[in-house]
């Protein structure tokens, strides 16, 4: 546990190293960012975004690399997940977009569910789907 604790604190370091304005140390950031495995960046970023005593630029980029991956390397990444992390990374966004204050978080966090599903529509995801488009109706706008 302490292990995982540190890894996800280096990843914050990490993030906010994208974040910086030195071109030489976001240009590390990059690097040691696509090295990561994509499962393991879905974990973390998730982490990030859930955590909100982080900073809000982490998060905002933890919630925009986050919608990249599942744009990007959705065919590479999601379906090499178990099913119960899959149902668990659903189960979060929508649980996180009912539990986020910050509207432009919530925001961003609907981005990713949208991705999601865009990217599920055939995979019999309907139950998420409707279930998303249920609570972004209820909470995007507020």
């Amino acid at each position: 546990m302490a292990a995982a604790a540190a890894e996800q604190q280096q990843f914050y370091l990490l993030l906010g190293n994208l974040l910086s304005p030195d071109n030489v140390v976001r240009k590390q950031a990059e690097e040691t960012y696509e090295n990561i495995p994509g499962q393991s960046k879905i974990t973390f970023l998730l982490q990030a975004i859930r955590n909100t005593t982080a900073a809000e630029e982490a998060r905002q980029m933890a919630a925009v690399l986050l919608r990249r991956l599942l744009s990007s390397a959705f065919d590479e990444v999601y379906p090499t997940l178990p099913t119960d992390v899959q149902s668990a990374i659903k189960s979060e966004l929508l649980m996180i977009i009912q539990m986020e204050t910050q509207s432009s978080m919530r925001k961003k966090i609907c981005d990713i569910a949208a991705e999601l599903a865009r990217n599920l529509i055939g995979m019999c995801a309907n139950t998420f789907i409707i279930t998303l488009l249920k609570k972004m109706s209820t909470y995007i706008f507020f």
